[in-house]
C-alpha cells in the first residue's frame, strides 16, 4: 500500500513537471491577444403617466435606475488559420430613489438582458481565416440587420472575394431569450422565439459614393424577413458632406403558429448634412399592419433600421395598425463637445381598440469626449401620445447619463 501511495505521488508530480514545461509563457500569450469591449455606468430616471399599461386613471410614476455594464471580448491567434474569442459580460441593475429596492451584490441578483446571471460568458467560438473567406462557429453576436446585439450558437460564413462586397450566411439553433424580442403584449411567439432556428443571408456592397445591403432572415416557423438598404454619400466641398439614405423591408409571418400576426411592411427616407462642425438628418418613416393584427420587420429591438428619438418608436419587433413619423435630428461639435437635438413628429398605434393616435417626441443631448476612448452621454426626453378621449394623454418624461470607457 505504501508503495502505491509513493508511484502515485510520483505520477502526479511527473504530470505537474511536465505541465508547467509545456505551458505557454504569458508574456508570449499576452503578445498574440487582443481586447477590445467597454465598460459603462448609466443612471436615468423615468417620470410618466401610461393610461396604455395602466388603465384610463393612471397616476404619475417615477422611478430611478442604476445600471453597471461592462463587456470585454478576448481574441487570440491559435495555430495557422485558426482564432478564438472569449467574451464576458457584466450587468447589473440597482433601484434608486425612494422604491423598494437594494444594492444587488447578491447570489439570486438574475442581471438585465436574460443571461440568466449578472457575470456570464456572452461569446464563445472558434474561428478560421483563409484568404477571403471568414467562418466563426459557437456562441456569438448574431450581426444581422434584423437584430442589436442578440447572442445566438451557431454558425456565421463571411466572404470578400469580390472587391467590394461581401457575402454573409448565418445559421443558429439556439437564439438568447433576450428581452428586446417583443412586441406590446409579448414575444413574438408565445413559445418563445429563443426554440427556434435563424437561417440567413446577406450581400453587402460599397461602391464609392454608393453603399447597399440585402438582407433576408428566416426564424423557422415564425416569420420571414427581407431588407433593401441604399445609401449615397459624397463630399461636396472639403467642408461639407451630404448623403442620402433609402429603407424598404417586410415580413412574411406563418399565421398558423402566429395567429396574431400578419405580414407587415416598412419604408424609410432620409437626408444627412455634415459641416463646419454642424451634424443633421431629416427623414421620414412608415411602417405598418392589417389594423386587427400584429407587425414586425425586426426580430430584436430596432434592428439596423432608421429611427431617430429615444422611447416614442421604441421597437419594430411588434407593433399595431399604421405608423408614420418624420424627424429632424441636429447637433453641432465645439471642442470635446456635441450639443443636440431630436425631433419627432407622427402618428402611432399603441392600442387596437384605440387607433392611430398624434404623438410627437423631444430629445436634448450633451456629449462630451474627455479622449477617444472615455466619454460622457447625457439627455433629457419628453414625448406625448394623444388618448382620442378614450384614454388620458400619455406623457413621460426620462433622463440618462453615461459614462462609458472603450477598449
Amino acid at each position: 500500500m505504501k508503495l502505491f501511495k509513493l508511484s502515485l505521488a510520483a505520477v502526479v508530480a511527473a504530470g505537474a513537471l511536465t505541465s508547467v514545461a509545456s505551458a505557454t509563457p504569458l508574456e508570449e500569450a499576452i503578445k498574440n491577444v487582443d481586447v477590445s469591449g467597454f465598460a459603462r455606468v448609466r443612471y436615468q430616471n423615468t417620470t410618466s403617466n401610461n393610461p396604455i399599461k395602466n388603465g384610463a386613471n393612471a397616476v404619475d410614476s417615477s422611478n430611478g435606475q442604476y445600471r453597471f455594464t461592462a463587456d470585454i471580448n478576448f481574441k487570440a491567434a491559435l495555430d495557422d488559420n485558426f482564432y478564438g474569442i472569449l467574451g464576458f459580460r457584466y450587468d447589473s441593475q440597482d433601484i434608486s430613489g425612494d422604491a423598494n429596492g437594494r444594492t444587488n451584490t447578491a447570489q439570486d441578483d438574475k442581471g438585465v438582458d436574460n443571461y440568466g446571471q449578472t457575470f456570464n460568458v456572452r461569446q464563445f467560438l472558434l474561428g478560421y481565416k483563409a484568404g477571403n473567406t471568414t467562418i466563426q462557429a459557437g456562441r456569438q453576436v448574431l450581426g444581422t440587420f434584423f437584430t442589436d446585439d442578440m447572442v445566438g450558437t451557431g454558425i456565421k460564413v463571411l466572404n470578400s472575394d469580390i472587391p467590394g462586397l461581401t457575402l454573409a450566411a448565418v445559421a443558429f439553433d439556439d437564439l438568447q431569450n433576450d428581452k428586446d424580442i417583443r412586441t406590446s403584449n409579448g414575444t413574438v411567439a408565445s413559445a418563445g422565439t429563443f426554440n427556434y432556428n435563424l437561417y440567413g443571408a446577406a450581400a453587402i456592397g460599397s461602391y464609392d459614393p454608393v453603399a447597399f445591403q440585402l438582407w433576408y432572415a428566416n426564424l423557422q416557423d415564425i416569420a420571414a424577413l427581407y431588407a433593401v438598404d441604399v445609401a449615397v454619400n459624397f463630399d461636396v466641398t472639403s467642408d461639407i458632406n451630404l448623403g442620402f439614405q433609402g429603407q424598404y423591408a417586410g415580413s412574411s409571418v406563418n399565421d398558423r403558429i402566429t395567429p396574431a400576426f400578419d405580414d407587415a411592411d416598412f419604408w424609410a427616407l432620409q437626408a444627412k448634412f455634415k459641416g463646419f462642425g454642424v451634424d443633421a438628418r431629416a427623414g421620414y418613416v412608415d411602417f405598418s399592419v392589417d389594423d386587427n393584427k400584429i407587425g414586425l420587420i425586426s426580430f430584436e429591438d430596432q434592428g439596423k433600421f432608421i429611427e431617430a428619438g429615444e422611447d416614442l418608436y421604441d421597437t419594430y419587433s411588434g407593433f399595431y395598425g399604421d405608423n408614420n413619423y418624420f424627424f429632424l435630428v441636429a447637433g453641432y461639435s465645439f471642442d470635446k463637445f456635441r450639443v443636440g437635438v431630436d425631433y419627432v413628429n407622427g402618428k402611432i398605434t399603441k392600442v387596437q381598440t384605440v387607433g392611430e393616435q398624434d404623438a410627437y417626441e423631444v430629445v436634448a443631448r450633451l456629449d462630451y469626449a474627455y479622449s477617444k476612448k472615455l466619454k460622457f452621454q447625457t439627455w433629457y426626453g419628453h414625448y406625448e401620445i394623444d388618448g382620442k378621449d378614450t384614454l388620458k394623454d400619455v406623457e413621460t418624461d426620462r433622463i440618462r447619463f453615461d459614462a462609458r470607457y472603450n477598449f
